[in-house]
């Protein structure tokens, strides 16, 4: 059997539910208000929050001396008359129960920890949630604006090109092949716009869902589309995106294994209570009786003094069973405590890694390439209405610049879906090694 050190109490104390190492990663990500409004109304976390606080309320309701017991008993009443028997008062307390009480509260102390592991988890994915559908989010309504120009600049070209049909000067073949692409331009757009949507009803849901929560999520998408936007100097680019601190300062900010430590805690804490529990305990008891008349005396009154103890030993096989169950329940935190730190630590490796991956992606876009190509767009469509350059040649140039912003866009949103997962990780890591990832694009087939 384990051996356990002493119960002892620990107040737990307040604390920030999201600091250090995470506020790090969030400062030039999330805007302030945002953060703090996800922190303060998503509906899980408002949820956990309850269950810290009725957590703690139980803690505080612990450790206190139980209630003394009064008890009435009548006994000899010859020939059925009470006042002829004794009656007796007796008011008896617990003795020696400091050790129960203390194992007691402790047990409710590694309580609140893990209420409040838990609830710092939900903390950081529900700010994991914010990051994805915020940037997601602005980044398919840069698109959806993008294709949006594409479609228009297409209608114009097919302007032009139905003249020249007119006149014999283009095939009908060339027609169609403009119609489709237009097509194409189109249900992309419509995908980027219901990717759009589906976003800001998520943060949305994030901060609460009443009207407050959807005008504050469309100011932060407003926001966002500058951060992402290749023409806007407030960009954010692979440099500019937040280091990844070291795998020691990730671990020792991760609720997942405070949540392991306090479970730990508590087996070892119970396991102490079990024991405590199973000592014999004594009862002392004072009192007053009244000794009841007969013929040959009158009423009485006297003190009354009682000792009680309680004898484990006749539930000795009960007492075995909870014994070894309280200490497998110690291994089985212990182990389930290494089991935490080694999913904890592949988890935040691999995110780590696409994090790391997807900053130096980011890092290899040349803007001023992306903007002397889009100038180029009205020179283009010039060109092929003069023509001086073919349908073919007008159609992929168009679609190359489309896809070179929009994989700059993606680039970064990508950039940020790996932050998001290395937060996610601190949490829930698990999800992180055995889930397969997938690439989130907010344009559908590029091509």
């Amino acid at each position: 059997m384990l051996a356990a050190s002493p119960v002892r109490t620990q107040q737990v104390s307040p604390r920030e539910p999201i600091v250090g190492v995470v506020d790090s990663l969030l400062a030039t990500v999330l805007p302030v208000g945002l953060r703090a409004g996800v922190l303060a109304r998503a509906p899980e976390v408002t949820t956990l929050r309850a269950e810290v606080t009725a957590a703690e309320r139980r803690r505080d309701a612990l450790g206190f001396a139980p209630p003394a017991t009064a008890t009435v008993a009548t006994e000899d009443a010859r020939g059925g008359r009470a006042d002829r028997g004794t009656t007796r008062l007796d008011i008896s307390w617990d003795l020696l129960s400091a050790g129960r009480r203390q194992g007691a509260r402790a047990v409710g102390e590694a309580d609140v920890l893990a209420a409040r592991a838990v609830l710092d988890g939900a903390h950081l994915q529900a700010l994991a949630d914010a990051v994805r559908a915020l940037y997601g989010g602005a980044g398919a309504r840069i698109v959806a604006r993008r294709l949006a120009m594409q479609d228009t600049l297409l209608a114009d070209a097919e302007s032009s090109l139905a003249v020249r049909f007119a006149s014999g000067d283009a095939r009908y073949v060339d027609v169609l092949r403009l119609r489709t692409e237009r097509l194409r331009v189109q249900g992309n757009r419509v995908q980027a716009t219901a990717g759009a949507d589906a976003a800001a009803t998520a943060l949305a849901a994030l901060l609460g869902s009443d009207s407050a929560a959807v005008e504050q999520a469309a100011a932060s998408f407003s926001s966002a589309e500058g951060v992402l936007d290749a023409s806007d100097t407030t960009r954010l680019e692979g440099s500019r995106l937040p280091a990844v601190p070291a795998l020691d300062a990730l671990l020792a900010a991760s609720p997942q294994l405070q949540l392991a430590s306090a479970q730990r805690r508590r087996a070892i804490t119970a396991q102490q209570l079990t024991r405590a529990q199973q000592r014999p305990a004594p009862t002392i008891g004072l009192g007053l009786q009244r000794i009841g008349a007969d013929v040959e005396r009158a009423p009485a009154f006297g003190p009354a003094l009682a000792f009680g103890l309680t004898l484990p030993f006749t539930a000795a096989p009960a007492n075995r069973a909870a014994s070894a169950a309280a200490a497998e329940d110690v291994v089985a935190s212990e182990a389930a405590e290494r089991a935490s730190i080694v999913t904890v630590r592949a988890g935040l490796s691999s995110a780590r890694t696409r994090y790391d991956a997807a900053r130096v992606r980011l890092t290899s876009f040349d803007r001023a390439l992306l903007r002397a190509a889009r100038d180029e767009r009205e020179g283009a469509l010039a060109a092929y209405r003069n023509a001086q350059l073919s349908l073919v040649e007008f159609l992929d140039f168009e679609r190359a610049l489309v896809e070179a912003e929009s994989s700059r866009i993606q680039a970064t949103v990508d950039a940020l879906d790996a932050l998001a997962d290395l937060i996610e990780g601190l949490a829930a890591p698990a999800s992180l090694v055995t889930r397969s990832r997938t690439p989130r694009t907010i344009l559908g087939d590029p091509r």
